[in-house]
């Protein structure tokens, strides 16, 4: 295990509400960013508050994903329909003040529900993201066992 890391990213921007995000260190592919629509930005572009949300559902993922394989649980399936909530202050200032986390989680018959549930808390409460952020986040799961599935 690592103490510390550093991870770097450049944006470049080209004009008023669009950049390209780069990691050129991790080679990572460019990925285009801009202010969302309720901002007067583009259509169909990702923005600074997607990727806050999406970084804290893909840790959620990661992690869970990680201690889940640790612990010989078996993940059949994942899905995370998360949502942020933007809030605009007394003071004219927007933040996000809550991300809620809905992550859907289809699991091995040889887990009980209870079990990968207590590890997907435990996911949320150790996530890197999720303890980096000042915002609320909230986790609402649905454990599934896989013969559960669809019927």
């Amino acid at each position: 295990m690592i103490d510390t890391h550093d991870y770097h990213v450049r944006v470049t921007g080209f004009d008023e509400k669009t950049g390209l995000l780069t990691a050129f260190e991790d080679d990572l592919p460019s990925l285009e960013v801009a202010s969302p629509p309720e901002f007067d930005g583009p259509v169909g572009i990702w923005s600074p508050e997607h990727l806050f949300v999406a970084s804290v559902a893909a840790c959620l993922m990661t992690t869970f994903r990680s201690i889940a394989a640790r612990s010989g649980v078996e993940v059949i399936e994942y899905r995370d329909d998360a949502e942020g909530h933007l809030q605009r202050a007394d003071d004219g200032l927007y933040s996000i003040e809550r991300v809620t986390l809905r992550p859907t989680v289809v699991i091995g018959q040889d887990t009980s529900l209870e079990r990968a549930m207590r590890l997907l808390e435990k996911a949320e409460r150790v996530c890197l993201i999720g303890r980096s952020v000042s915002c609320q986040v909230v986790l609402e799961a649905e454990m599934l066992e896989a013969h559960h599935v669809g019927t």
